[in-house]
């Protein structure tokens, strides 16, 4: 090899090294320093059984499209047809505070269990100075909720559902918190 080669491969190694091994290569920079925020708050949302005796001591109604409608339901001495819907009526305060707060209301589903569960849906409805709500702002603090939680039969049972039991199991209330 020529002595001119070697000597400019030794050179270019040399660079190499200064470049990426032990030499540094340094950037201009800045840096400007951004006050933080101090006493930064989160809102709170509650919803509070106001049901006189509370919403567990009210007994079930059956709306039924048959005569009587709107009376007690005693599970003790009455049964239900295909078609036939228990309500229980029960009211809740909501505490709502948070700017651009937004919550939903719900029914959590019971456990149902027995040889006519599978028959059965529950659902609920939410109304506020009669009318529907769907959702719950901050606006709406300190309002009155009231929800109406249904157990529905089945109209479509057909004759496998007759002489069956259920039992409906403890079922809440929610309010949810959403990100509008």
């Amino acid at each position: 090899m020529r002595h001119s080669v070697k000597g400019g491969l030794a050179a270019a190694g040399a660079v190499a090294v200064l470049v990426g091994g032990t030499g540094t290569l340094a950037f201009w920079t800045s840096t400007v320093t951004v006050p933080g925020q101090t006493g930064i708050t989160s809102g709170s949302m509650t919803l509070t059984d106001t049901t006189t005796g509370g919403c567990s001591s009210v007994g079930w109604v059956l709306d039924s499209a048959a005569s009587p409608t709107g009376v007690a339901f005693v599970p003790a001495s009455q049964t239900l047809v295909p078609g036939d819907v228990l309500t229980r009526t029960c009211t809740f305060q909501v505490g709502a505070s948070g700017t651009h707060l937004h919550a939903s209301l719900s029914v959590t589903a019971p456990t149902l269990s027995g040889t006519l569960a599978s028959a059965l849906t529950v659902s609920g409805s939410f109304t506020s100075g009669g009318s529907a709500v769907t959702d719950v702002t901050e606006a709406m603090d300190g309002a009155t909720i009231t929800a109406t939680i249904s157990v529905t039969f089945a109209s479509a049972s057909g004759n496998t559902t007759q002489a069956k039991v259920a039992d409906i199991g403890a079922y809440g209330v929610a309010l949810t918190q959403t990100h509008a």
